[in-house]
């Protein structure tokens, strides 16, 4: 690149860097918003927090990433466009090519780092989310109780009216639903939580148990002075079943043989849309090239040409969104979703090396014939 192109391509550069920090930051936070529970009443500690919150931000920038070099290619061009640095850069001779060739580069550079997060990173994050979420569940289950709340865990729900300093709970209800054909309420004046190595222990006192016997259909009643219950929380469920989104790319394009149709459906459309969602930032670096490059100057139709770039990417985004959607039952569309992006990327190439012949405008042929008279 020449200087002309080093300063167009650490601009677009910087300030899409810039744009995806503080768009990411910003929905990062709001998101993680929902996670401050888990830290203010929950009992997980500040750094589980930042971890939790911290597998979100590949999602986040490979969503966010591509819209801010759009936000930055037509920044840069509509301040070319606005100071007449394009015309001096058509004055000395440069193609509508060699103007978006510093862009086109930062381009592929970010299409490199969008690869590397939709690959490998984002599948990697979405498991440790999961993986991490479930942990917090089953081993923090007794934190997660908390006065005048009903919390169900493994088929019983509990409530307590209150708490005391010491955890023991005042005024507890425990229905216990575990079998079906043995279903208990069970009340009690003191209750505390007990961790033991399957699970948790709910140890009672002073309080009541009600049932009804499945056969005879008559309630029994116990009263007690301690009474324990069980849950087994830590026992071994075997391997979570994982989401698409948490595959990797050999598990999305070789399937278990054990699925249905349906789910190697749904796998072949996240390969596809790990692979398409990427390929945007051409189209939109082309689209927006397109709405400087074309046409006469004229500095106050600047806001006009924003507009409909801003205008063409998003019909091109919900478009690809709907193709990628319905091909969900309708597989034939995948080659769709890639016919929609090539054409759209080789018809911008095409105007960029073949711009239309500019047309006379009405008001300058009529000056010049004034002239002449």
């Amino acid at each position: 690149m020449n200087r002309l192109g080093r300063y167009i391509f650490s601009q677009t550069f910087l300030l899409t860097i810039l744009i995806t920090v503080i768009l990411s930051t910003a929905v990062w936070l709001m998101q993680s918003l929902r996670f401050i529970d888990y830290v203010m009443t929950k009992g997980i500690s500040f750094l589980i927090f930042l971890k939790l919150s911290g597998f979100l931000l590949p999602t986040l920038i490979s969503t966010i990433l591509p819209i801010a070099f759009l936000i930055a290619v037509l920044f840069i061009f509509s301040k070319l466009y606005s100071d007449s640095e394009l015309v001096v850069m058509r004055s000395l001779g440069l193609s509508n090519i060699q103007i978006m060739n510093a862009p086109f580069i930062a381009a592929v550079f970010f299409l490199t780092i969008l690869y590397a997060i939709n690959l490998y990173i984002q599948p990697l994050a979405h498991t440790g989310f999961k993986d991490l979420r479930e942990d917090i569940r089953h081993n923090l289950t007794g934190q997660w109780l908390q006065p005048a709340t009903f919390t169900a865990i493994e088929g019983i729900t509990f409530y307590t009216k209150r708490k005391t300093r010491s955890g023991d709970m005042k005024g507890v209800f425990v229905y216990d639903a575990r079998d079906p054909k043995n279903v208990a309420a069970i009340t009690a004046e003191v209750g505390q939580i007990v961790e033991t190595p399957k699970g948790l222990r709910f140890i009672l006192y002073r309080g009541t148990r009600q049932a009804v016997d499945s056969k005879s259909q008559k309630p029994s009643i116990l009263n007690f002075e301690q009474y324990s219950v069980d849950i087994e929380t830590n026992k071994d469920k075997g391997p979570r079943h994982k989401k698409a989104n948490e595959l990797s790319m050999e598990e999305l394009f070789y399937p278990d043989e054990e699925l249905s149709e349906k789910d190697k459906t749904l796998l072949r459309v996240e390969v596809h849309e790990r692979i398409l969602l990427p390929l945007m930032v051409f189209p939109f670096l082309l689209l927006a090239g397109l709405a400087f490059l074309l046409g006469d100057y004229n500095r106050r139709g600047r806001s006009k040409r924003i507009i409909l770039a801003v205008f063409s990417c998003l019909i091109l985004e919900v478009s690809l969104f709907s193709i990628l959607n319905m091909s969900g039952k309708y597989e034939y569309l995948i080659e769709g979703a890639y016919g929609l992006v090539c054409l759209v990327t080789l018809v911008c190439l095409k105007l960029l090396i073949w711009p239309p012949k500019p047309k006379i405008a009405f008001n300058t042929a009529t000056e010049q014939s004034g002239a002449t008279t």
